[in-house]
């Protein structure tokens, strides 16, 4: 079975590239060759583009950044590779329910699947409009989380029989509590024993609330002084991050790491992850740190479907920093305890999503189908 994955830019830190390099990652890439159209990454950002070769995907092809230029693009894409029994495009933009049209035209014997990976707000006329030409042009529809189905898809789309949520899963194997791991990220960084350290992993972006969270740490700061922060990753908005911490007087408790590839020994190292989100469709990243046993604080902007074992706690945005402090003092110390039974029970294990989408390939591309192809 031949499949393309539409993607966006292969950046290490972007949700969406992390979510297919931990699918494909998981999938029988014998059984299904799966080609790669993603964006070029911006100069200066790390790529993920050598381990998702790794994986044994078949080819990686690259498009134009810029949404209007993709229209034009996927016409002459499909003249030159053609043959593609499925279509996964994972979408976060109104602009694309249009280019599944454009795609529909190009490669019509391919079935297409349209997979969200966002909660936008505030839902305007124009995505009400894309609602009706994703439904119009696509034969599935995937979300990371019921509520990123409805944004992108419509609010009645989880009643249709042709849409699936598909777990944000991680890989256990990667994502577990590891006491070593903590000791060795806590040194190289000079995190004492004593000391409490909260921690993000993510990209520098608005949706994200980094400034909020300063805030927030500033708060835990005055109640507990033994707190320390650490970023994990990069953005567009480190100026704003960066000047925020000396606005706050936080140089010296808030530590910057850069984008890292060892995600799993960062997570380990904190006693708190912290994700007060703007907005989100399902964060990753939420899961990944309950895989390694990490309390979490996060905002109800975040969708609650992947806070599925006890360490996860919301607050709205609009409560006092105090009270975020209060939440956050009460999380516990590592080292951290194992909860994949709860995980892997609600399909966030790695394997088995990687399982349920080789089925779904299979239900819409019958065997019959392909061989007669």
């Amino acid at each position: 079975m031949r499949i393309l994955m539409i993607g966006s830019a292969l950046t290490i830190n972007g949700g969406i590239q992390r979510y297919i390099l931990n699918l494909l990652g998981s999938m029988d890439l014998a059984r299904y060759e799966v080609d790669l159209l993603a964006t070029p990454v911006p100069d200066g950002v790390p790529s993920c583009e050598a381990e998702l070769r790794r994986t044994g995907i078949k080819h990686i092809y690259y498009m134009p950044g810029n949404d209007k230029q993709r229209l034009f693009f996927y016409p002459r894409f499909f003249r030159e590779h053609s043959g593609y029994d499925i279509i996964h495009f994972h979408t976060t933009s109104k602009i694309n329910a249009l280019a599944c049209g454009v795609i529909r035209h190009a490669c019509p014997g391919a079935r297409l699947i349209v997979h969200s990976h966002t909660v936008y707000p505030p839902m305007t006329l124009s995505w009400k409009i894309a609602h009706r030409f994703y439904q119009h042009w696509a034969d599935y529809f995937l979300g990371c989380s019921v509520a990123a189905g409805r944004f992108v898809f419509g609010p009645d789309i989880d009643k249709k029989p042709n849409f699936a949520v598909a777990c944000n899963a991680v890989d256990k194997a990667r994502f577990h509590p590891d006491d070593a791991a903590r000791a060795d990220i806590r040194a190289r960084y000079g995190v004492a024993d004593d000391q409490r350290l909260a921690g993000f992993v993510g990209r520098y972006s608005h949706e994200k609330n980094l400034l909020f969270l300063l805030d927030v740490f500033a708060a835990m700061r005055a109640e507990d002084p033994s707190w320390k922060l650490m970023l994990v990753g990069g953005g567009e908005d480190q100026p704003a991050v960066d000047a925020k911490i000396q606005a706050l007087g936080l140089t010296g408790a808030v530590i910057q790491t850069g984008v890292q590839e060892n995600v799993p020994a960062f997570m380990n190292a904190f006693d708190l992850f912290l994700l007060p989100s703007e907005f989100e469709g399902s964060p990753v990243t939420l899961v990944e740190a309950q895989g390694c046993g990490v309390p979490c604080l996060a905002s109800t902007n975040v969708p609650p479907d992947s806070a599925v074992t006890g360490l996860v706690q919301f607050l709205p945005l609009d409560a006092p920093f105090s009270l975020w402090a209060q939440k956050a003092q009460a999380a516990g110390r590592g080292p951290h305890q194992s909860h994949w039974d709860t995980l892997a029970a609600a399909s966030y294990e790695l394997g088995t999503a990687a399982r349920q989408m080789e089925r779904l390939y299979d239900r819409l591309v019958p065997a019959e189908k392909e061989a007669a192809r």
